[in-house]
Formats: structure tokens, C-alpha cells, sequence
């Protein structure tokens, strides 16, 4: 099997483009045995070698890759590692309980803080900046949002949130769009290429092989353990872990548990000091807002804006692939709400846009757990926001892997089951239905009434709480 090619996976992505040199690991060819094989190299399959071989360094650790490391959404995402695990807060909590929701939350606050910490440790220079995040309402129906994600938060005992009128939040950053905020220490921005490569050559020092260029063909369990089928040979392990998030659906243990919609981003050329003076943002915060399509924009570490979301196109039959990786109308109203956001920038150039797969459960929340008797594991569906909590999926793989019971198994994420979504072409249908339930939404001053088909994914989903 080939390695995959610089010109190939460092243009996927300004963080790739921009991380230091990164020498992918070889293909697995042949005969291989270890005692943990994890298949995916991003950040839930790095995390969960790196917590297994810090917990028990004499672990026989494989990851297999089918690209290199971060190609996926890993290198890709908005660079936020953030406490976020649902559509909300006060989502998140109506899902699970007050107390379950404090508990999922406090180990991704914590997780935010381990990933500074790791970086720091181990050497990785990925521009990690806790800065926190504001999260914006620009519209009247989004305000209700915010007051309640605060009343939520004060409900759980959180003291990290905080309320910011509309006169707070244009001080802090010049935009007329904004409506009211809330402000939350718990985040930081970063260069998620630069964490993943610099992840990857964490566990590699610890000993574990990093099989890259290594397309997966079949897991199944066998002879007491597992069997990992690749293009050029074969791994034996006792156990396995599917850390594949949005190409879960290439693997039908979990396929029907998450899909892959698709998130694109757009990058500024560095501003002018008298352009950044003209918004303010000194305090170099993360920012979302709460549109359905929300738009999710931070500064870069060389004076940029990278500007995502607006829009989560699904393929039909949960379609994923390279062909995909871009969408011109999608960058053309991401660059368009840049413009009203910032009316002072507006004749600002664009350098570069690129998207890619992210996964989602029919919660929006993360879901892990087992399948095949307890020998093949799987953390999947981060719905986009997964920096940080990727590092709590790894913890929670460790323990799980490790057949322990601790803090972290117990978590709502765990010991709450899968909604698994409708085969298609039901499924087609109640994706698209809501992603154009969500940009009418988003369209208007008043909160509208979800599509049918939608409401009946919801009733489903309420069947199984």
C-alpha cells in the first residue's frame, strides 16, 4: 500500500497546510498481533492509545489509519475545545438531568485544561489559547436560547457562565448583529493539525505503532478476540475500538447509531491592525452563534478569521468522500455572513475554504459503548464540537477497554443507549427535512414549527430517554 502523499493530505485544510513536518507511519502489511487495536487516527483513537499506554505502558497498542493522522475532522474542525455536548446547555440538561449534565460537563470542562496541559508536557506547539467562548444570539428567537443555557447553568451549579446584554457583548466585539451573549471561560482556541500531529507523536514515543496509509476492510470478532482485515494484511487483537466518528458508516457494527453531515469553513487573509481595531475582539475569544446552521468564527495564531458553519449538506445513503470536501454555494454564504457580521470588513480577502465530514446523533451528543460481547468498542458522534470531549472519549475508552468501572463509564454518555436513525431512504428524507427546517429557522424572527418528518425522529428519539 502506498503512503499517502504530502501534496495529498496537507492541502486538506490552513492548519495542515501551516503545522510543522509530519512523517506519516507505515502501512500494516502482513501478519500483526497486539493486544488493543484501535481503527482511527483521530483525535478519539489517538486519545485512547495515549490514556491506555499511560495507564498501562505494557499494553500492545495498534492504530490503524487509513490516511494519516488528523485528515479527518481532527485536522479540519474550527480549532475550539469547548464544553459543548449537545445542541445546548439547557439541551443538554433536559436530555439527562441536571445532575447527569453537571457531571458530563465538569469532565469536558477538566478535558479542556488536559489538552494545555498535554500539549505543554509533551513539547506540542499547536497555538492552544484559553480564551473562552461567547456564544451570541442575533435574532429574537435565539435570545430565549441564551437566557435559558444561563438558567440552565445556574440550576447545575456552574459558575463559568455568565449573562452579557447586547451593549456588553458589542463592546467586547464590534459586531451589530448581536442581540445578547453568554461567556464561558472553558474553551480554548487552537490548531487541531497541530494537536493531532503532535498526538500522534506522543503515542508513538509511548510505544505504540501507528499503522498510516492502512485502509480498514473488516472488523469481526474471532478466536476469542478480534480480527482487523486490511488492504495488505491482517491484525489480531483481544479487543478493538471503532473510533471512526463520521466513517462509522463504513462499518455496520454502528452505522446506523450516526451520520456524516458536512461543515465548511472559510479563512481571511491576516487583518490590519486598523481592521482588527474596527471590531474590537482584543480578548481573542471563540464566538458561536445560535442559527441552526450556527456560524462558529475565532482568530488565528498569524491575525486571521476562520469562519465556519452556515450550512450541514447530507449525502444521500450517508455518502462520504473527497468529492465532497468542497461546496462553492456553501462558501459563498459563509463569506456572506462574515460580511454582515462585520460590516467593516467586508472588502476583506478570502485565502482559503475547505470542509469535511462531521458526526451526528439523533441527540447531538456523543455515544460510547460495545458491541460483538464486549470485545469491539466504539466513541462516536461528537456533532461537531468533539476537541475536547474526544480527550473525556478517550478516558472513557481506557476504562472501558480495561473492563473498569470509574467516574468516567458512568457518565450519561455511556449508560445512556443509541437512537439509532431510519434506514433510508427514510433517513434521506428526515436529515434533509430538518436541514431545511433549520435554514427556514434560521431565516426568520420567530421560532418555526419543525417538518413532520422531524418531529416523528423526535418522538422516536423521546421513546428511548
Amino acid at each position: 500500500m502506498p503512503q499517502p502523499q504530502e501534496s495529498h493530505y496537507r492541502t486538506r485544510s490552513f492548519w495542515h497546510e501551516v503545522a510543522p513536518p509530519y512523517e506519516p507511519g507505515p502501512s500494516l502489511e502482513g501478519e500483526r498481533r497486539a493486544d488493543v487495536a484501535i481503527i482511527g487516527g483521530g483525535y478519539t483513537g489517538l486519545w485512547t492509545a495515549y490514556h491506555l499506554k499511560t495507564e498501562q505502558p505494557s499494553l500492545e497498542v495498534a492504530v490503524l489509519e487509513q490516511e494519516v493522522a488528523g485528515y479527518g475532522a481532527s485536522g479540519r474542525n474550527g480549532g475550539f475545545a469547548m464544553t459543548l455536548l449537545a445542541h445546548s446547555l439547557n439541551d443538554l440538561k433536559e436530555q439527562f438531568g441536571s445532575a447527569e449534565a453537571r457531571e458530563a460537563y465538569k469532565a469536558v470542562a477538566v478535558a479542556v485544561d488536559g489538552i494545555g496541559q498535554f500539549a505543554k508536557e509533551n513539547g506540542v506547539d499547536c497555538d492552544y489559547e484559553k480564551n473562552g467562548i461567547i456564544t451570541a444570539s442575533t435574532t429574537a428567537w435565539q435570545d430565549a436560547i441564551i437566557e435559558n443555557d444561563v438558567k440552565a447553568a445556574q440550576e447545575m451549579g456552574i459558575q463559568d457562565i455568565r449573562f452579557l446584554d447586547g451593549q456588553t457583548v458589542r463592546d467586547l466585539v464590534h459586531s451589530p448583529t448581536y442581540r445578547c451573549a453568554h461567556e464561558e471561560g472553558a474553551c480554548a482556541i487552537l490548531n487541531p493539525a497541530k494537536l493531532a500531529w503532535g498526538l500522534a507523536g506522543a503515542i508513538r514515543k509511548k510505544g505504540v505503532a501507528l499503522y498510516e496509509g492502512t485502509p480498514v476492510k473488516e472488523v469481526r470478532r474471532a478466536d476469542g478476540g478480534v480480527e482487523v482485515k486490511t488492504e495488505g494484511g491482517t491484525l489480531r487483537a483481544e479487543k478493538a475500538v471503532l473510533a471512526t466518528n463520521a466513517y462509522s458508516v463504513h462499518f455496520p457494527h454502528i452505522a446506523k447509531w450516526v451520520v456524516p453531515l458536512y461543515t465548511y469553513i472559510v479563512l481571511t487573509e491576516p487583518l490590519t491592525q486598523e481592521q482588527w481595531d474596527s471590531i474590537g475582539w482584543k480578548g481573542r475569544q471563540g464566538i458561536e452563534d445560535r442559527f441552526g446552521g450556527l456560524h462558529y468564527y475565532r482568530p488565528t495564531a498569524d491575525g486571521r478569521i476562520a469562519w465556519g458553519g452556515d450550512a450541514f449538506p447530507y449525502h444521500f445513503g450517508s455518502g462520504i468522500g473527497p468529492q465532497y470536501d468542497k461546496d462553492e454555494t456553501v462558501f459563498a454564504r459563509l463569506r456572506a455572513s462574515f460580511a454582515r457580521t462585520f460590516p467593516t470588513l467586508a472588502g476583506v480577502k478570502f485565502t482559503h475554504a475547505w470542509g469535511g465530514p462531521v458526526g451526528i446523533t439523533i441527540r447531538f451528543v456523543p455515544t460510547f459503548g460495545s458491541v460483538e460481547g464486549g470485545r469491539i468498542y466504539y466513541g462516536i458522534g461528537y456533532s461537531g464540537h468533539g476537541v475536547a470531549p474526544t480527550y473525556v472519549g478517550g478516558e472513557i475508552l481506557r476504562d472501558l477497554v480495561l473492563d473498569r468501572k470509574t467516574e468516567r463509564t458512568n457518565l450519561c454518555l455511556v449508560k445512556k443507549q443509541a437512537v439509532a436513525f431510519p434506514p433510508e431512504p427514510l433517513r434521506y428524507l428526515a436529515v434533509t427535512a430538518s436541514l431545511r427546517y433549520l435554514d427556514r429557522q434560521d431565516q426568520s424572527e420567530t421560532v418555526v414549527k419543525p417538518p413532520f418528518l422531524m418531529r416523528i425522529v423526535q418522538r422516536l428519539e423521546g421513546g428511548q430517554k
